[in-house]
Parts: structure tokens; sequence; C-alpha cells
């Protein structure tokens, strides 16, 4: 399967240092993943509709033609209440595609789509781990997930379903109708929840609930 990755981050030393991208290729090995920085629209809307850019391969691989079957938009080193913040173009949360936002991501739609006092913010970064299960939209059995995060979210969109809490804080909400999985764990820590988390929904977000 092709899996479109938007980098999010200002920084790019940040990216890099950080690993996001061999994380990723980790997390989904078997798969095509195509990354885009968040600010080169041309390329993003190439993408979605198949076309190569400059008539050469994208990140060497040839994707002519070929459809993207999940976009995935992760954590970022911008706050979202800030003036010039990373977007989400609309040409990804229209193209009919599954998408999983975490971190930043999910906080983005939240204030985009909501209302700014969706977000809450601590003083500093809060890192902590918790264990749950996870029931909705599928089931993974209790293991252990890492948070990393300052601005947290307290409440979603009217067309998102909260799936999951701790405290007021809301860490995993679903839009069953547009197929966006929104997440607040730090996913890039427990690689083992990772590759688990990443397989369920791969297997019933992408391939049981393809594009509308």
């Amino acid at each position: 399967m092709r899996f479109l990755i938007i980098n999010m981050y200002k920084k790019q030393v940040l990216f890099k240092s950080r690993k996001v991208k061999e994380f990723f290729i980790d997390a989904l090995q078997g798969h095509t993943l195509i990354f885009k920085k968040w600010d080169d629209v041309e390329g993003i809307r190439n993408i979605l509709k198949g076309k190569r850019i400059d008539g050469k391969r994208i990140d060497g691989k040839r994707i002519d033609g070929k459809r993207i079957d999940g976009i995935i938009i992760p954590g970022s080193d911008y706050y979202v209440k800030d003036e010039g913040s990373a977007i989400i173009d609309e040409c990804i949360l229209t193209s009919n595609i599954p998408i999983l936002a975490m971190c930043y991501g999910f906080q983005y739609l939240a204030y985009r789509y909501g209302e700014p006092s969706f977000i809450k913010s601590s003083k500093r970064k809060k890192i902590y781990s918790r264990s749950f299960r996870i029931k909705e939209p599928f089931y993974i059995p209790k293991i252990k997930y890492s948070f990393w995060h300052k601005d947290y979210i307290v409440n979603v969109p009217k067309d998102y379903k909260v799936i999951k809490k701790i405290g007021n804080k809301i860490i995993m909400a679903y839009n069953s109708k547009n197929n966006i999985l929104g997440v607040q764990f730090y996913l890039y820590k427990y690689k083992n929840a990772v590759k688990i988390f990443m397989k369920h929904w791969i297997d019933e977000c992408v391939i049981s609930k393809p594009r509308r």
C-alpha cells in the first residue's frame, strides 16, 4: 500500500534528529512511503492526483496512476495557536482518503474546525506514559503509550466521537464519516505499541474502510 506522510516540522533539523522518517519506515515496513513537507501544496496535490513531479520519480518511487491509500499527519515543533504555524491543506481533507492525525495533526483539526477553546496549554511540555486498551474504531489490548506535549485537546468538532480521555485531555477521537482518526499519544517511543497500532489502523481503517 502507498502512504503519504506530511512533514509538519518548521525546523527540519528536528525532523532529522528525531528520526521521524526512519520511524515511519520501520513502523510501516513493506509499504511505499512518500514524504512531503506541509507547505509543498503543489507537490501534495500532484501526489494525490497520481502525477509524477517534473516527469521524474517522487522519493525514488514511481506512483503515476497509482492511488494513495492513506495519509498520515504526524507531530510538529509548531504550536497550533501560534501565528504562521503549519496548516493542513484542504486538498488532504477533501481527498476521501483515510487519515491518521497524530499529535499536532489532531490538535490542528480540533483547533481549525472547532473553537480556540478546544486547545489548552501547559506552562511546559509534559512527558509521561499510560497503559490502556483501545476499543474503537478497532480493538487493541492494554499496552503502554507515551505522551509528550504542551498543548492538549479538551473538546473536538461535532463530527468526532471521543474514544479515549485521560482526565480532561482527549487523547483519541474518530470521525467515522470522513474516516479521520486523531490520536494524541506520542507514537515514536514504544516501537512494539506503534507497530501494533499501525497494523490495526491499516487493517480496520484503510483496508476495511477505503476512500468513499
